[in-house]
């Protein structure tokens, strides 16, 4: 199953450290670029930036059609 996820989900989970619940339940995580560079370019929130770029199982797409 694949699911698409914005950002409050994503921080909610790894301010529970329980980011890795996803990976068991769903193939993967799409999440559109704009929530990917939400989650990772404030610097305030590194370590929970380097959580989703590493993450193997969240994919960040663009939209085209708004």
């Amino acid at each position: 199953m694949i699911v698409v996820a914005d950002t409050t989900p994503l921080i909610s989970l790894m301010k529970a450290a329980r980011l890795d619940i996803l990976e068991p339940l769903f193939d993967e995580v799409l999440i559109p670029q704009a929530v990917y560079e939400e989650l990772t370019t404030n610097l305030d929130f590194q370590d929970e930036a380097e959580q989703i770029k590493n993450s193997s199982f969240i994919k960040s797409l663009n939209i085209e059609n708004k």
